[in-house]
């Protein structure tokens, strides 16, 4: 008998592990559309989590001091996991507006990411308070006099709580979000809080049906568990939220668009703010200048063998694939789900046979090749509007130099002399290729535009060196990547 409570009390803490830190990778994934994704953003939402488990742990101690039986145990612990069932189910229905109200009222990312965490630490707080009540539950029911330790009983249920943990920010990620969607996802970890406080409820009433000495009665727990489930049922079932196609590393968004009067299709991982790629079918060209001016240069150069840093929907290598078949193109994109979502959802066709996709991060694919030459490089990795820093560090585009002769790179930015996101990245590529290199802007808005780089004389191009707005006295970017990430978040203010 006591193998099995014991084993039921695990199971409870495996649960409560796996459905809390799960909800804080959806919460993180489903905010990255609202307020981006970075390391520090990451960071400090990570942060807000573990002072709500640290929170969750210490009440727990103080509620366990005032608990004297062992029904009483088990129904305060399964009250507070059907309380962090429903604080969670809340939390996800009020999430996306609170987003979209922190988003207009301030600049900062890191201030929203602390109100995400907030959000989603209340319930989390709560599921780790009941893992003290259920080790008072099992001291209380097993005293020392017959050989089961306290000390023991806290370690064991830490351990398990912890491995839980794990299993939900591993799962979730690699598993859960890529094959079954986010809104399957959290309907899971909901159901995973709820049947945890029911275990608990059920076996308390089981083991002592007759002890009333609790203020709480099982009805309530019951109650709440169920509430949770309806709520996160209906959010799921009335929302219309576009979560996107969902894969281990991020999330894309397909739009059919008309673009002059022929069918197109869009994608990006940042929908209202961005859009990665355009496609047009009947033409089978994509339909951005900047990829057309990319088209150009290649034309210009005529490569033999081309390399592409980031994907997205692969419109322009695409293009340059379907009418140039003897071309030899290698695509490196850190999401490795994105062929199969390219093929179903964004050409709707499979990929060019002459372009290799390799699923691996851009400069670490580099570095492991370091030997590797092509005749045509373009840069064209994202994270949302801003680029992938480490592809632009004085480090990185000497690599470059060396793996490849003709060199273009995408970027958002600013003509702006004070944007400090834009000028690092022109102050590195001029401190590299100095006199080689090259700048191509739509326009002098000041407003953020795409701006092509090249270590050459590409089309439409004049000299870095000789623009108005380059400021010669930025500092340089070595691998120092929080330097970016700063000048990242100032940009965003100055939006």
């Amino acid at each position: 008998m006591q193998r099995k409570v014991l084993g039921i009390c695990l199971a409870i803490a495996l649960l409560e592990g796996f459905a809390g830190l799960g909800i804080e990778i959806y919460a993180i994934r489903i905010s990255a559309t609202y307020i981006g994704s970075s390391i520090a953003i990451t960071g400090v939402i990570l942060a807000m989590v573990l002072i709500a488990i640290a929170v969750g742990y210490w009440y727990g101690g103080r509620l366990s001091n005032g608990i004297t039986t062992p029904r009483q145990a088990l129904l305060k612990a399964g009250h507070v996991l059907s309380l962090s069932a429903i604080s969670h189910a809340i939390a996800c229905v009020i999430q996306l507006p609170l987003l979209a109200a922190m988003t207009m009222s301030t600049s900062s990312p890191i201030i929203a990411a602390m109100g995400v965490g907030l959000l989603f630490g209340v319930g989390l707080a709560f599921g780790s308070t009941a893992i003290p009540l259920i080790t008072q539950f099992l001291t209380l029911k097993y005293p020392n006099s017959t050989g089961v330790d306290a000390g023991k009983n806290a370690g064991t249920m830490v351990a398990i709580t912890t491995v839980g943990s794990v299993l939900g920010s591993t799962l979730t990620p690699i598993l859960l979000l890529p094959y079954i969607g986010l809104m399957s996802s959290l309907a899971l970890f909901i159901v995973a809080l709820s049947s945890s406080a029911y275990l608990c409820t059920k076996l308390a009433v089981q083991l002592y049906p007759d002890d009333y000495a609790s203020q709480l009665t099982p009805k309530q727990n019951y109650l709440l568990a169920v509430s949770a489930i309806i709520i996160t049922g209906g959010f799921i079932f009335l929302s219309k939220v576009d979560t996107g196609y969902q894969t281990a590393t991020g999330a894309w968004f397909i739009k059919q668009i008309i673009y002059e009067d022929k069918l197109a299709v869009t994608i990006t991982d940042k929908p209202g703010q961005s859009t990665s790629s355009c496609w047009i079918y009947l033409t089978k060209q994509n339909c951005h200048w900047y990829g057309k001016i990319t088209v150009a240069a290649i034309e210009q150069t005529a490569p033999q063998s081309l390399i592409f840093l980031g994907g997205a929907g692969m419109g322009t290598p695409s293009e340059v694939a379907h009418h140039n078949p003897k071309m030899a193109l290698t695509v490196v994109d850190i999401d490795k789900d994105l062929p199969d979502i390219i093929e179903a959802h964004f050409l709707k066709a499979p990929i060019a046979s002459n372009i290799e996709f390799i699923g691996d991060d851009a400069r670490g694919y580099l570095t492991r090749n370091a030997q590797a030459r092509y005749d045509f490089m373009l840069i064209d990795a994202f994270q949302g509007r801003y680029v992938a820093g480490n592809l632009y560090t004085l480090q990185a585009l000497r690599q470059f130099q060396q793996n490849s002769k003709y060199i273009m790179a995408n970027m958002i930015g600013k003509t702006l002399k004070d944007h400090g996101y834009t000028q690092t990245i022109l102050k590195n590529w001029h401190e590299v290729f100095g006199d080689s290199a090259y700048i191509i802007t739509r326009n002098d808005s000041n407003n953020l535009q795409n701006i092509m780089l090249c270590n050459f004389a590409c089309p439409d191009s004049q000299k870095l060196s000789q623009v108005k707005f380059f400021n010669e006295d930025q500092p340089v970017h070595t691998d120092d990547l929080p330097r970016l990430d700063r000048y990242y978040y100032r940009s965003i203010e100055s939006l």
